[in-house]
């Protein structure tokens, strides 16, 4: 199948998930840290590994990496580079933290020194907070009402009347107890 033709299904699934709100906003974080950082050099790869470690909802990242890296190319990495460029260079006080932190052997190699790496790091770090907190709330009332609509359907309400979905549902709910 065409892959974007796929992106409302997805999309679907994300809502439909038994994720919690706060892995769905996990990974929109890690999507954006992600996106305004460049792609190619050591720091992205460890947050790919942080991809596969934590408990974040991956499809979420996925899904959002493409609308923050879009924003970064279209000019968002002007400002990282020259908020970059002003914690590194510029900011006298943080001279021995910042020679510390490159001279410090495994940290050394995660492209800090780089003006872009270090603004997109920063400007996700400011952006962490409210971004979570309005994926918490959005995810929320997006699954609320989408609930509602799939749950007082008659296709619903037809479907669960047939005895061996009933039964499936209620082994299912009996399980989901036993958690």
């Amino acid at each position: 199948m065409i892959p974007f033709l796929n992106l409302p299904v997805k999309i679907v699934k994300l809502f439909d998930s038994n994720a919690s709100p706060g892995e769905v906003a996990a990974g929109v974080c890690l999507g954006m840290l992600m996106g305004f950082i460049p792609l190619n050099g050591p720091m992205a790869v460890l947050l790919f590994v942080c991809f596969f470690l934590f408990k974040i909802n991956r499809l979420a990242t996925m899904l959002v990496l493409p609308v923050f890296k879009l924003l970064y190319i279209l000019g968002v990495y002007r400002f990282t580079d020259l908020l970059g460029g002003i914690l590194l260079i510029n900011t006298d006080f943080l001279t021995f933290f910042w020679r510390l932190l490159t001279h410090t052997p495994v940290v050394a190699l995660l492209d800090l020194n780089n003006t872009l790496v270090t603004g997109g790091l920063a400007l996700s770090a400011v952006l962490c907070f409210p971004v979570y907190v309005l994926s918490i709330k959005g995810i929320i009332v997006i699954r609320e009402k989408y609930f509602y609509r799939i749950k007082n359907s008659k296709f619903v309400q037809w479907f669960k009347k047939i005895p061996i979905i009933s039964k499936l549902l209620a082994v299912i709910g009996r399980f989901r107890g036993a958690e």
